[in-house]
């Protein structure tokens, strides 16, 4: 046998399978990483829920196999029990707890029933009702019984805090109770609730506040004693109740504002008790010193002071002791200290510049004020206490130096213008003040009508004291207002009439000329009518006399004299001086 034809060769090469890498492998497993995590976290799931309600399926399986025999006993059963009760409730007058768990019972078996049958409808709708009596049963004793405790409580407390708590907590346990396990009842108050808590916290909160305000006052006893560490000690127990009741009772009883700060400073001041005696120790010898004359001890000592209190100041900053006040009085006792000598000489210098005022040595005095004016400017940065520029001894140099002028122009015929008084030792101007002067001394010239020679008027009470103030200055001497008794004396008697500028010899308006009246006896002008003068009145006095009349007021026998408020100011209203 021949051999066929041999098969023809395939005319295409098959492809090659492509090789997928672990590139591949990746990008799939990001693909579906998440889905496959899904469907494992389900499986677990539902595995768990399986397991555990395994035993409980078997169990109800179990309990469900109940004869309907006995479904309808216990029916009957929870029916007989809530009549028994309630035959019981018509019967007495307080139920007792025996009676309360015949209703317990009858709700007890009557879930069963519904449980057994897995019923619907009326059933539920008489378990619902037998729950809201015994809830409501349960609500009412337990309101009862808080009413009752509360009550109790708040009798007590009026004598006895402490005996009144346990009744206040047995009352809010009983509100607590309702609201957590009667809800049924419908007696649930969280208001009541929270009052109840609040007075309770507030009588439990007494003893701590007691206890704070008792340590505080211990401390407050021993610093008064002296012993300072002890009262220290005190107050820091003091603050640690304080902290406590903040912490526990600030929103049922008030406390001090600011106890804890007070308390810290308190106990801050004693700690710093000793350091303050030690400032107060170098303080004595200092002005002891200063008693005995002994100005470089007294200088050395109150250096001490000031280095006592400045530890003071860095080691207790928070102390009372540490006043700045005080600090700066002792600096200015040192510095004073330090410079008495330059102090006592220039007040010598300026007594002695007085002295030259009164004896009217013109030249003496210019020559003294003007060299003593800029040592008392040293003095008074030098931080000494003395000659400051609001004080009446630096005030009084300033304004000789600096109105030598005027001192040139009053003293040589000032005298000239003074009148003694008899049996007295003061002398008074024997005019008005004259506008001229009054200006000239003051710088200003308050008058309505101004003409040099014409009363000053229009003054204040101040303004008048201001003016003898600054003449007392020029003449060396104390210069003030008249007293009634001194102008009643410069009158004299007015039976004897000299002639006066009054409302029945002026067309009272125009006041005249100082002096331009005849004088009286004394040599003295114008102590009735042209204006009307202010007489000297006390510091704290609202009002001041004003006395002699003016030109609107007619001539009479008596002296004129009314009481205005020292604020008071008139075109007929003057005054005039006299001299110590």
């Amino acid at each position: 046998m021949t051999q066929g034809p041999p098969n023809p060769k395939n005319d295409f090469a098959a492809a090659p399978r492509p090789i997928r890498g672990k590139a591949y492998w990746q990008e799939l497993w990001l693909k579906v990483r998440i889905a496959v995590l899904v469907a494992v976290l389900v499986t677990l799931g539902i595995a768990s829920l399986l397991l555990y309600t395994a035993d409980r399926r078997s169990t109800r399986q179990s309990d469900h196999l109940v004869t309907p025999e006995q479904v309808e006993a216990l029916r009957l059963r929870s029916m007989q029990l809530e009549a028994s009760f309630e035959k019981i409730r018509q019967e007495r007058f307080e139920l007792k707890e025996a009676d309360i768990a015949l209703l317990e019972e009858a709700l007890r078996i009557q879930e069963e029933y519904i449980d057994a049958r897995q019923a619907v409808g009326t059933d539920n709708a008489r378990q619902q009702s037998l729950r809201r009596r015994l809830h409501l049963i349960r609500g009412e004793n337990l309101r009862h019984e808080s009413n009752q405790a509360e009550e109790s409580a708040l009798a007590l407390a009026k004598t006895d805090e402490a005996a009144a708590i346990p009744l206040l907590r047995r009352a809010v346990e009983c509100e607590l109770e309702i609201e957590t396990k009667w809800g049924f009842s419908g007696l649930a108050e969280p208001g009541r609730r929270a009052r109840l808590e609040t007075r309770l916290r507030r009588l439990e909160s007494a003893p701590l506040w007691l206890k704070g305000r008792f340590l505080e006052a211990e401390g407050e006893k021993l610093f008064s004693q002296g012993r300072f560490s002890e009262a220290a000690a005190k107050f820091d127990q003091a603050i640690v109740c304080e902290t406590d009741f903040l912490a526990l009772y600030r929103d049922v009883r008030d406390t001090e504002f600011g106890r804890s700060d007070k308390l810290a400073e308190r106990r801050e001041t004693a700690m710093s008790g000793e350091s303050w005696n030690a400032v107060r120790a170098h303080r004595a010898l200092a002005e002891s010193a200063e008693k005995s004359g002994d100005w470089p001890a007294a200088t050395q000592s109150w250096q001490a002071a000031v280095e006592a209190f400045a530890k003071l100041l860095t080691d207790y900053p928070k102390s009372s002791f540490a006043d700045r006040t005080q600090e700066a009085t002792i600096a200015i006792r040192l510095n004073f200290a330090r410079f008495h000598d330059d102090v006592a000489s220039l007040r010598r210098q300026a007594e002695a510049l007085r002295v030259a005022l009164r004896a009217r040595q013109v030249d003496e005095a210019v020559r003294l004020a003007d060299s003593l004016v800029g040592e008392a400017r040293r003095l008074a940065e030098a931080n000494t206490g003395a000659f400051l520029e609001g004080d009446d001894e630096r005030r009084e140099l300033e304004y000789l130096a600096a109105n030598t002028a005027v001192i040139r122009s009053v003293l040589p015929v000032i005298d000239q213008k003074l009148r003694p008084l008899p049996a007295s030792t003061v002398r008074i101007f024997s005019t008005e003040i004259p506008q001229g002067l009054y200006a000239s001394i003051t710088g200003a010239n308050p008058s309505s009508t101004r003409r040099e020679a014409n009363p000053v008027e229009s003054v204040t009470y101040a303004e008048a004291e201001a003016f003898a103030i600054r003449l007392g200055w020029i003449l060396g001497a104390k210069a003030r207002l008249p007293s009634i008794a001194e102008f009643t004396d410069a009158v004299g008697d007015l039976t004897k009439p000299d002639q006066a500028w009054t409302s029945e010899n002026t067309d009272g308006i125009s006041v005249h000329i100082v002096g331009s009246s005849a004088p009286n006896a004394l040599g003295i002008h114008d102590l009735v009518g042209n204006v009307e003068e202010w007489a000297l009145a006390g510091s704290e006095e609202p009002r001041a006399p004003v006395l002699g009349g003016s030109i609107t007021t007619p001539l009479g026998k008596v002296l004129p004299s009314r009481s205005v408020f020292k604020r008071e100011k008139s075109r007929t209203l003057g005054f005039r001086i006299v001299i110590e």
